[in-house]
This record gives structure tokens, sequence and C-alpha cells, in this order.
């Protein structure tokens, strides 16, 4: 019988994978650019994506605000011990926090899996799941994009889990490892995950970024002694950010929980498995081996 608290893994309903870290070395074109007014967040995402050559991104956003904003968050599952809420649209106007995506395909067409926080029209922090109608409002989002060259991200339905989930799939041989895309699966923890993807690599330092994903409840440190415990069953995490150095990690969070409150803090160490999937990505230290190509017009606009 699965313990029904955060910090234990979930008991999944299909046969489980016998590869646990799916993990695709690539290199990297970072774009930093604005989602104008009006768009729709995941297929502006995939239109950049897709017009740059790629298959794949993991993405930042930050500032800005959201037009429609139609979301959910976790939920506990009648079929499955893990699902999705009922669907909220706030009437707004929302204003970004933060947020992560990984840009893909999904059946043959562009797909995007974002997660988001935000300042709903009350001035309360709230988070969740985007689904693929919500648009950006007044103010552009801004997105910072790594564009993956080797890497295509294809969306299934997972036979483990019977939920959807994004695996990255080698699209040739890196030239270059500047980078790694990596899906964790259900259960693995997610601090040994990141260091071992790190290791794999060959990454004596890296940084994790642009990384989405749940784990099973949360176990954050929140202050001196303080530590603070997300509701079972899942959480969302809308960001993880992050060091690794000579195998220790050092990742901080924000996420959402099962009543749409976000918490943040220093992810424990051993202390979070995954509970569906975990979308990372893990980049070598050196920034300077990435090529980066600036919207110079978002750069230079005044403060």
């Amino acid at each position: 019988m699965t313990a029904h608290r955060a910090g234990f893994p979930l008991q999944h309903p299909g046969p489980r994978s016998a590869e646990r870290i799916v993990s695709v070395p690539t290199g990297v074109t970072v774009v930093r650019t604005e989602l104008p007014p009006g768009a729709r967040v995941a297929a502006e995402l995939w239109r950049i994506t897709e017009s740059a050559g790629h298959r794949a991104a993991c993405v930042e956003l930050v500032h800005g605000s959201f037009g429609t904003l139609r979301y959910v968050h976790p939920a506990v599952g009648a079929e499955r011990p893990a699902y999705f809420s009922e669907t909220y649209e706030p009437a707004g106007p929302c204003f970004v926090l933060g947020g992560s995506a990984t840009v893909g395909s999904r059946e043959g067409s562009g797909f995007a899996h974002v997660h988001a926080t935000w300042l709903d029209e009350h001035g309360r922090v709230r988070g969740g799941h985007l689904l693929p109608d919500t648009t950006v409002g007044a103010v552009p989002i801004e997105a910072t994009m790594r564009l993956l060259h080797d890497v295509a991200y294809v969306s299934d339905t997972c036979p483990e889990t019977a939920m959807p989930a994004f695996s990255p799939h080698p699209r040739w041989e890196a030239a270059a490892t500047q980078a790694v895309a990596a899906r964790i699966r259900p259960g693995e923890d997610l601090h040994t995950a990141v260091t071992d993807v790190a290791a794999r690599a060959g990454f004596r330092s890296a940084v994790v970024r642009a990384s989405l994903g749940s784990t099973v409840g949360a176990r954050l440190r929140t202050g001196p002694g303080r530590i603070a415990e997300a509701d079972w069953p899942a959480t969302e995490f809308t960001s993880l950010t992050g060091t690794v150095a000579d195998g220790e990690a050092v990742l901080t969070a924000s996420l959402v929980d099962r009543n749409g409150d976000v918490h943040s803090g220093l992810v424990l160490p051993g202390q979070n498995p995954v509970a569906v999937t975990f979308e990372l990505y893990v980049e070598r230290a050196d920034s300077g081996a990435i090529s980066r190509d600036i919207d110079n017009t978002a750069e230079e606009a005044p403060a």
C-alpha cells in the first residue's frame, strides 16, 4: 500500500518501464524574445522553434500578462493516483511572475507543455498547468528559449502512468554536447536524477534551468530550520533552477500544489520522487560555448 504523503513514490496503473532516465545530448542556441499580445502562448513557442529549423526547445517565461488564461492544477485521480483539477479561467488581468515550457510535437503537430505562476485579479500568487488556448495579454511575455539542435521532443501517452508525457529523441548524433534534454520517470528522486544526468554527459559543473514536471507532494527548505511540505499526491513545478558541481546539486523551485497554492524554496535531496514525469534541461556551466541569438529590440528597450 502506497503511503499517501509527500516523498513516497506513487503506484501507477501501467507496467513499469525499465529505462527510468532518458537523456539526449545536444547543441543549443539561446533566443531571447517577446511573445506578442493576442498570441496563443503554446502555439507561438512552437512557431518560433519550428521557424528556426528545430523540433525542441526548453523555455523560461517571465513578466508580461495573460489575456485568456485557462489552466488546471494537480488533483487526486479517480482511476490513477494523480490527475488534473477542473479547468479554471480567472477574469483577469493576470500578470506573469515566471514559468517554464517544453516545446515539441504531439500527434504530428506542434505542442508545448507550459507551467507558470502569476498574480491574479485579486493580487494572489497562483499557478498551474496552462491549457493550449491561453493567450498573451496587453503586456508581452518575455521568453528565453533554448533551441535544441539535436533533439526532437515528442509527447505520447505513457503506458506506465496513462498520462501524456514528453520524451526527448535524438535527431542525429550531436556534434558537441553543450546540454542534455532528459525525461525522468516516476519514483526517481529529483536530486539524484539531476546529478546522474550531469555525470552521464561528463559535466563536472552544470546549470539546471527551463525544467518542469511533478513530484509526489514536495519537501522544501524555506528558511533556517524550516521545512515546508506540499500536499500529496502531486505538485507541479513551474520552475527548477540550480547548479551541479562535482556530483552535488543545489536546486531551487517554485511549484503549485493540489489546492492551487504556490510554494518556493530549496529542494531537499532524497525527498522528492517524481510523481508522473519531469522534463529536465541540464547545461554545461561553460556558458561561452552556447550560441546566443539575442532579440536586440527587446534587449535595448528602455528600463
